[in-house]
C-alpha cells in the first residue's frame, strides 16, 4: 500500500450543521482487527464547506504521508434535530489506493488532495476522494442513531430539546446520492426547422463542419464533479450521480463554442428516476445536441432499452452559450448573474 500526502476533511449538507463527537480514520493495523487505540487521523470538524462534498479549507497543508485508511470510526450530532449517529465501518483502502494513484499518474497537475467524509441527516455518511478538478464517491454508508455517552450528554444534552426541523428529506438525500451509469454523447446533428427534427450531419454538406469536443465538465448531485479539461472520461460510461451543471466546450472549424447548462435538481431527478425505473442498471447516453447556427440546443437520454431518445424538457435547465468568447445564446428562462459559468462559484 502506498503513502500519500492528504488531509481528512468533513463536509456537510448545506444548512445542516453537525458536530463531530468522535471521528477517526484508521490507517494502521490489520483490516478486520479494529482497535480503537490504533493510530488514526482525526477529522477537522467544520461547517465552512461550500456544498455537499466540497470543503473550503484546502489551503491547510501537511507534509505527512499516510496510506489510505481501512476503517472509519465516527460519532456525530446533527444540530438541526439533536440526533446522534454512530458508525464503525471498514473502508475500501485498496480501491482508494488505486483511484488515488491513477489520478496522480494520469493527471499529475491535478492530483487528489483530500479524503473527505460527509455527515448528513438520517445517518448518511459519504466518503469522497477529492482534488481541485475531480471528485469520486468512494462510499455511501449508513450510520445508526445512538445515545449520548455521559460526557456527550453533559455537553450536548440540550440539543435533544431543540424543536426538530427538516432541511432535507430522507427521500431527497437518497435521490441525490443515487448513481447511474451513463456517458455524454455530443451529437453531430443539426436542427431542421421545416421538419422540426434533429438530422445527422451529411459528410457532403459543406455548411456543417465536424463537431470536435474539447471537454465536457460537470458537477453532480452526489457531491462529485469533473472539471478536467481535455479529458475524455466523460464520454465513456461511468457511474455517478445526476448532473446538476454541465459545461461543454467544442469547436467547429476555427470557431470555438462553450455551452453551460444548469439543471433543476427536482426535474432532473424525476426524469432520471422515470427513465431508469425499469432498468436501473442499464447504461445510457446523455445526448448533447448543439446547433449554434440554428440557435437550437437539447438534452436527451437513450439506452438499449430506450433506443428512441427521451427529451429532457427545455424548462428543466437554464442555458447560456458563448461563441469565440462572446455571448451567443441565452435560454428564455435564464436568470443567473454574470459570471455564474465560472467553476469557481461551485467549488
Amino acid at each position: 500500500m502506498n503513502d500519500y500526502v492528504y488531509r481528512p476533511f468533513n463536509s456537510i449538507v448545506p444548512n445542516c450543521p453537525v458536530t463531530i463527537l468522535q471521528g477517526k480514520l484508521h490507517y494502521e493495523g490489520e483490516p478486520g482487527k479494529e482497535d480503537p487505540d490504533d493510530e488514526g487521523l482525526t477529522f477537522i470538524a467544520t461547517s465552512n464547506n461550500d456544498g455537499w462534498g466540497s470543503v473550503k479549507n484546502l489551503d491547510i497543508m501537511t507534509e505527512e504521508a499516510f496510506p489510505m485508511p481501512y476503517f472509519l470510526s465516527l460519532r456525530y450530532l446533527t444540530m438541526t434535530d439533536g440526533h446522534c449517529y454512530a458508525i464503525e465501518e471498514p473502508l475500501d483502502a485498496e480501491r482508494a489506493d488505486e483511484l488515488w494513484q491513477k489520478q496522480q499518474e494520469e493527471h499529475p497537475k491535478d492530483p487528489f488532495t483530500s479524503y473527505v467524509v460527509g455527515t448528513a441527516p438520517f445517518g448518511g455518511v459519504a466518503v469522497w476522494l477529492r482534488g481541485r478538478t475531480r471528485s469520486v464517491l468512494l462510499h455511501w454508508l449508513k450510520a445508526q442513531e445512538a445515545e449520548f455517552n455521559e460526557i456527550e450528554k453533559a455537553r450536548f444534552g440540550w440539543a435533544k430539546e431543540m424543536s426538530e426541523y427538516e432541511v432535507i428529506s430522507l427521500k431527497e438525500l437518497e435521490n441525490d446520492m443515487r448513481q447511474f451509469t451513463y456517458r455524454y454523447v455530443a451529437c453531430e446533428e443539426h436542427w431542421d426547422w421545416e421538419t422540426l427534427k434533429w438530422i445527422e450531419y451529411d459528410d457532403k454538406d459543406p455548411y456543417y463542419d465536424d463537431l470536435d469536443v474539447d471537454s465536457i465538465e460537470d458537477h453532480r448531485t452526489d457531491g462529485t464533479f469533473n472539471y478536467l479539461k481535455g479529458d475524455d472520461d466523460q464520454q465513456h460510461f461511468h457511474t455517478a450521480g445526476k448532473p446538476q451543471r454541465i459545461t461543454v466546450k467544442w469547436h467547429a472549424g476555427d470557431t470555438e463554442y462553450m455551452a453551460h447548462f444548469w439543471l433543476s435538481k427536482l426535474m432532473i431527478t424525476a426524469f432520471f428516476n422515470y427513465f431508469f425505473q425499469k432498468s436501473p442498471d442499464s447504461q445510457a447516453d446523455l445526448l448533447l445536441r448543439l446547433d449554434p447556427e440554428q440557435q437550437a440546443y437539447q438534452l436527451a437520454l437513450r439506452s438499449e432499452n430506450h433506443p428512441k431518445a427521451y427529451i429532457i424538457p427545455w424548462n428543466a435547465y437554464q442555458l447560456i452559450v458563448f461563441k469565440d468568447g462572446t455571448e451567443h445564446f441565452m435560454s428564455q428562462n435564464y436568470q443567473l448573474e454574470d459570471g455564474q459559468w465560472s467553476w469557481m462559484w461551485h467549488k
